[in-house]
């Protein structure tokens, strides 16, 4: 990706920005407005690569709710009626952490890319892209507080509940007395 496109996208990204009206300073884009610039033509295949990213926010631990919120917009068609459609309120976070990968999986099949080193070559340009975004925005990935390893988190998980159970007692069994 060349640099001119770089920034032509990042003003592209910063125009779609929005502010939540509740949330002071929470900045959030809307996934109709994300989906033309990231390539996507048809809101089924866009919708697809979210669903994807929620799975993925799932599996890594993040509360998804936090990240994507289902909202409905109501628009105007061509003889002046309305109707209401399907929208995301997508976070900064999430949209940082996913938007090289699903940048890379659509490059992947739209220019049919084949063999590790092209997509790989792929993959490493669009997160040096999305982090020198960041980094223009003042936003370093490395401030961002680390997740806690999962391993530590359940053997903390299971040493804790050992504490619980034995601060709470128990009820006696059947024939049991105390």
């Amino acid at each position: 990706m060349n640099k001119d496109l770089i920034i032509g996208m990042q003003g592209q990204f910063d125009q779609l920005a929005q502010l939540h009206p509740e949330e002071s300073g929470l900045e959030f884009w809307f996934a109709r407005d994300l989906q033309e610039p990231l390539g996507y033509a048809r809101w089924e295949n866009f919708l697809t690569a979210i669903q994807r990213a929620i799975d993925s926010c799932k599996t890594t631990g993040y509360e998804p709710g936090h990240h994507f919120r289902g909202v409905t917009k109501l628009i105007t068609h061509g003889k002046g009626g309305q109707r209401e459609i399907e929208d995301f309120m997508l976070t900064l976070t999430i949209a940082a952490k996913n938007l090289a990968t699903e940048m890379t999986n659509h490059n992947v099949q739209q220019a049919d890319l084949q063999g590790e080193p092209s997509i790989t070559r792929e993959h490493v340009q669009n997160n040096t892209s999305v982090r020198q975004m960041l980094g223009e925005r003042g936003i370093k990935r490395e401030t961002l507080p680390p997740e806690e390893d999962i391993k530590k988190l359940e053997c903390r998980v299971k040493t804790d509940k050992k504490k619980l159970e034995k601060q709470a007692g128990r009820l006696p069994q059947k024939g049991e007395s105390k």
